[in-house]
């Protein structure tokens, strides 16, 4: 007899054969020490813009900061070497954007007396 298969641990939903980290979709917080670029994040509101600059020269911390001050529904996805699979990875950017949705259906008066419905 098999046994029943485990409950995903905390933060983690099983999605098919992979599995969602929801550590992936959450913009991070600040880290110790952080400095705040108030002239680069009001760059970034300008429109389209490339942040390009090499590891550990805090481009992370740059845009989270700037979404942070936003306000507004973000869908984030940290990548890394697994996500070159195509599958896992638009598996990540659906959940990326659901979430996203579900932050701006938060906000809306009617999305939250509908979701008090269902």
């Amino acid at each position: 007899m098999t046994e029943p298969p485990a409950a995903a641990p905390v933060g983690v939903a099983a999605s098919g054969q992979d599995v969602l980290l929801a550590t992936k979709l959450h913009v991070p917080g600040p880290r110790p020490g952080f400095v705040p670029r108030p002239r680069l994040t009001g760059k970034l509101a300008s429109g389209l813009v490339l942040v390009c600059a090499p590891a550990g020269f805090g481009k992370t911390a740059l845009l989270a900061d700037w979404l942070r001050s936003a306000g507004r529904p973000v869908a984030w996805l940290s990548l890394d070497v697994g996500d070159n699979d195509p599958v896992r990875f638009w598996r990540h950017v659906v959940a990326a954007l659901d979430r996203a949705a579900g932050d701006r259906r938060a906000g809306c008066p009617a999305a939250r007396a509908a979701a008090v419905l269902v």
